[in-house]
């Protein structure tokens, strides 16, 4: 393998693959990434056995072939060569993986493609258009509801449920849920899958790296046990979780027995600085709703924060207490002006939802004060 290829768009393409691939593993070869010339691109891959990243970039290609080479050198090496030089970049048969330009030359020890772990291909069967950005927002105002823990699979993971009637994205780890609705996806089959949250902040990193034109669109493959996203020259690959995700809708609070609307900019402040006293363990927050006023405050053993928010708000004085963080990590993430929360009781999830977009909706188990 002999290929000349730019610094810049070298690197562009190393930081596509580098990142969301666990590097935890007890597979040495998977510390590696596969570059593999052939008709006149260098083809970058990584994986981790659990999701793949395959990315194309232009590079003039003397003679074709593949290695795999560690990725922290490698790219540690590319990043420190002299920005105005073309590298020059070879393969020997001892699998020593030539860097050279201008005077710097390096040399890494390589290992051949045949060790590294096969890619799925892209299954098609049931392939839908999608607009990246309208993808993008529905994940990052839902994703962070998603479960971390890894004693809760299924919850690790969104659900996307594509209807006859509407294309729903949902997040939650239990004690919070994150739904996003879309209009149906058109000449997509139905499905009901759950997709890593990981794969899915890796393709909201791309589109930002991307930065796709208005009309560009993102190619969804869904199959039995995969999922594909491909734009341009890069695509992701994941398998699927496996399970069945709780029944989102019976969590979802129907009546609206109290409520106010409020400015989320002005909340967030008010429930940030409320975090700051709330405790490190088992913190709280407060909202009190009376006399046209919401008094946000909470306490630990040597702090105690009170703060007063103007609302509309002539009903029975009411109180209710939270997560602060579950607050805070909905109201940052909301994107709107203006919000409103809904209440059934103090002991019932708070329904929150942009006031002027309706595509979204928060539910927020409140815990006792």
């Amino acid at each position: 393998m002999k290929i000349n290829i730019t610094k810049e768009t070298f690197l562009e393409g190393i930081q596509i693959v580098s990142a969301g691939v666990s590097s935890r593993t007890t597979l040495p070869i998977l510390h590696n990434f596969l570059l593999e010339a052939q008709d006149g691109k260098l083809k970058l891959v990584r994986t981790d056995m659990e999701m793949a990243t395959v990315h194309y970039i232009n590079a003039e290609v003397e003679e074709e072939g593949s290695i795999t080479v560690p990725m922290k050198e490698f790219s540690e090496i590319i990043k420190n060569l002299p920005n105005d030089k073309e590298i020059n970049l070879y393969s020997d048969e001892n699998n020593k993986f030539h860097i050279k330009s201008g005077k710097s030359k390096f040399w890494v020890i390589g290992t051949p493609k045949s060790e590294y772990p096969a890619i799925p291909e892209v299954e098609k069967s049931n392939s839908l258009s999608m607009d990246p950005l309208e993808l993008k927002d529905m994940i990052e105002k839902t994703a962070f509801s998603a479960s971390t823990q890894e004693t809760r699979y299924i919850l690790n993971g969104l659900l996307w449920n594509n209807t006859a009637e509407k294309f729903e994205i949902v997040a939650t780890d239990g004690g919070r849920l994150a739904l996003a609705t879309h209009a149906p996806l058109e000449g997509s089959k139905e499905f009901k899958i759950i997709i890593p949250t990981k794969i899915l902040n890796e393709v909201c990193r791309f589109i930002s790296i991307a930065k796709p034109e208005k009309e560009a669109r993102l190619e969804v493959n869904v199959s039995s046990n995969q999922v594909s996203f491909c734009m341009n020259e890069t695509t992701f690959i994941s398998r699927l979780i496996e399970g069945n995700f709780p029944n989102y809708n019976q969590v979802i609070p129907t009546k609206k027995n109290l409520g106010f609307e409020v400015f989320t900019k002005d909340l967030l402040a008010s429930t940030r600085r409320s975090a700051l006293c709330s405790g490190e363990f088992g913190s709280t927050v407060k909202y009190k709703m009376e006399n046209n006023a919401i008094i946000v405050s909470s306490n630990s053993q040597n702090m105690e924060f009170v703060d007063e928010l103007p609302i509309e708000y002539s009903q029975e004085p009411f109180e209710a207490a939270f997560n602060p963080q579950y607050i805070i990590d909905v109201l940052k993430n909301v994107g709107e002006e203006k919000v409103s929360f809904s209440f059934v009781n103090a002991s019932q999830p708070v329904l929150i939802e942009p006031v002027e977009n309706t595509t979204f909706k928060y539910v927020i188990m409140p815990v006792r004060a």
